[in-house]
């Protein structure tokens, strides 16, 4: 037999201080009838009492709050099905890849900061269905809607801006393609997570809003960068460099938070300027607690059954039989 709460033995403690006290009470009601008189003047005074009688009594409630205890312990015996509902909701992370990823205005790098950002919020889940999208000119799904967090993580470790030929920035094309995962999805609880510099130069930001509002799409924004912005590596010959214009200045990426904020605070959702990783968490994820949760699958599994209700029964039904039971004798042997 197994325990659910094995720490309420502690109240076995006024179990013992019951039986004490008990015991006192008997002793010095024996002590007071044998000061008072002898046992025959004392059968004859009170003929109608019984010392065996009040034992049971005692033993009777001992027993019973011994039960109660038991019942409070929560014994677990033998197995039982309980059908288990697991609650959550459906979150697409969207992680932009473009080159500007690569500035170092936010350390070690933007990119770097964001794939931190995703891998600790899908630490944070559970029960939650999560689906990965990267970006740049265009959106690519790599993970459709799943509870393989592990196989999230990998994907999330391996990504880098060198994946996409093909530069820019589109959250539109990341809005078709999050639709497309959320698809049979319930109705509610459904949030895109997007993880980028802004700087949208590839599509209209309107119709990105309007699609997300007739889906019932929450987005969170995380914006990733400074408004002073940084330089971009890039790799020439071996060697790294910094991204020149065609006039041969050296490209500043900012931040460009009007875009994210427009997305995030017109359909429903959140912007969020990620300064540093535990704060911006905690606001991820207080505004992703706030969401309707759904049942998002069933599922049987067998338990260890309680049967705590046995002894409570016992225990109550002893205790009301010993507040119906009297030390008197049932019957009265005196001869008259």
């Amino acid at each position: 037999m197994d325990w659910g709460s094995f720490e309420n033995i502690a109240w076995l403690t006024f179990l013992i201080l019951f039986i004490g006290l008990a015991i006192h009470v008997y002793k010095w009601r024996i002590k007071t009838r044998e000061n008072f008189a002898d046992s025959n003047l004392i059968n004859s005074i009170f003929p109608q009492t019984s010392n065996n009688r009040f034992r049971f009594k005692i033993i009777l409630t001992s027993v019973g709050i011994l039960f109660l205890v038991i019942a409070l312990m929560d014994p677990l015996f033998g197995e039982e099905e309980v059908k288990v509902k697991r609650e959550g909701i459906d979150i697409v992370y969207a992680l932009d890849l473009s080159n500007s990823m690569d500035a170092q205005d936010v350390a070690p790098s933007r990119l770097d900061k964001a794939k931190k950002i995703i891998s600790e919020s899908v630490q944070q889940l559970g029960g939650d269905r999560v689906g990965l999208i990267v970006f740049a000119a265009d959106a690519y799904v790599i993970s459709p809607l799943t509870n393989d967090y592990s196989a999230i993580q990998s994907y999330i470790n391996s990504a880098e801006t060198n994946l996409i030929s093909q530069q820019g920035t589109n959250f539109g094309d990341v809005l078709l393609k999050s639709s497309e995962l959320f698809q049979g999805a319930p109705s509610t609880g459904k949030l895109l997570v997007i993880l980028s510099d802004g700087e949208d130069n590839e599509s209209s930001l309107s119709k990105a809003i309007d699609l997300a509002k007739s889906n019932k799409i929450h987005i969170a924004t995380l914006g990733i960068g400074t408004k002073s912005g940084g330089p971009i590596p890039v790799q020439m010959g071996g060697f790294e460099e910094y991204k020149m214009d065609r006039y041969g200045e050296t490209v500043i990426s900012k931040l460009d938070e009007s875009s994210m904020k427009s997305l995030g605070e017109s359909s429903s959702g959140v912007y969020i300027r990620i300064n540093k990783t535990q704060a911006g968490l905690e606001d991820l994820h207080r505004y992703l607690n706030s969401l309707d949760k759904n049942v998002q699958d069933t599922a049987m599994r067998k338990d260890k059954k309680h049967i705590f209700q046995l002894f409570l029964a016992l225990g109550l039904l002893l205790i009301f039989i010993d507040t119906l039971t009297t030390d008197h004798k049932l019957f009265n042997n005196k001869k008259q």
